[in-house]
């Protein structure tokens, strides 16, 4: 392993409750995890032509090459230390030993884009998995980076669960046409990931503005997507989590809007494919 790829850029490392997901296939909603916040995303870097999301939930990590990187050191105290990236594995796996708690469930890599730091990324999941730190890892991403077939194949070993966030067109991330082109990207990580024995579960933020043409095509197509059980992959529909009074004029979802939402996903996508997700941690003001 060259020192390139042993080092990378952080945004956070801490321990939380996963506030999002629902309860699908892959979901960790609820439980104890250690975060790993990697900085970067292409989509907010504008890769491939792309705009970027206006719904970030951490805005901090979107940037790649930030000077520094804050961790928890004490597991629930929400009190954040300055460190300085790029940092080392071994520091990360030092950091995460000192946040394992008697209720840790999981280890969810998180972003921004992990995977904009690929290399980065699988070593730092390779490593984790030759020490005594066995719990499963959680990989949340937009699914827009495509990886090899001997990355995805790696990803897959040592990935348990995937969330893999679906862009609605009203997050902004692209006009129409290459939105479109995105959403099949995305749609194909989720199958390679589930075909490689990864259990992931699609996330979709909507908002006042989300189409039902749009819910419909999407979720059409993510009904052709099963496991080898034959169970459908899971979508895990989230309101937009709003703080400005002139986004929330604007995109609040109507209770009347999410129930069609539903009931058009539901069209293609059995009742146990479908939950809603609340980012339960904002309310919560939890990390």
């Amino acid at each position: 392993m060259s020192k390139k790829d042993s080092e990378g850029y952080l945004s956070e490392v801490f321990s939380s409750i996963q506030g999002e997901g629902g309860i699908v296939r892959g979901s960790c909603f609820g439980k104890r995890q250690i975060f790993v916040r990697f900085s970067g995303c292409n989509l907010a870097e504008g890769d491939s032509g792309y705009i970027g999301c206006i719904w970030c939930d951490s805005p901090c990590a979107q940037k790649l090459e930030s000077l520094k990187f804050k961790y928890e050191e004490n597991p629930g105290s929400q009190k954040l230390i300055n460190s300085n990236n790029h940092v080392g594995i071994e520091e990360i796996i030092r950091i995460i030993k000192n946040l394992i708690t008697p209720d840790l469930h999981s280890i969810s890599f998180t972003g921004g884009e992990p995977l904009y730091q690929p290399d980065f990324v699988l070593n730092l999941s390779k490593a984790l998995k030759g020490t005594r730190i066995k719990y499963p890892l959680y990989l949340e991403t937009n699914g827009t980076i495509i990886l090899d077939n001997s990355q995805m194949k790696q990803l897959a070993t040592y990935f348990k669960y995937c969330c893999c966030d679906i862009k609605d067109l009203s997050s902004k991330v692209a006009p129409l046409d290459p939105w479109k082109n995105l959403v099949i990207t995305e749609l194909d990580f989720i199958r390679n990931m589930v075909k490689y024995g990864t259990e992931t579960f699609a996330k979709l933020v909507v908002t006042s503005q989300t189409q039902l043409h749009n819910i419909r095509w999407i979720s059409k197509e993510l009904s052709k997507i099963t496991y080898s059980d034959g169970q459908v992959v899971g979508l895990a529909i989230q309101p937009v989590y709003l703080e400005s009074k002139e986004l929330k004029d604007k995109y609040s979802i109507s209770t009347a809007h999410l129930n069609n939402i539903f009931y058009t996903a539901a069209e293609f996508l059995p009742s146990e494919s479908l939950t809603l997700s609340i980012q339960a941690h904002k309310y919560l003001k939890l990390l």
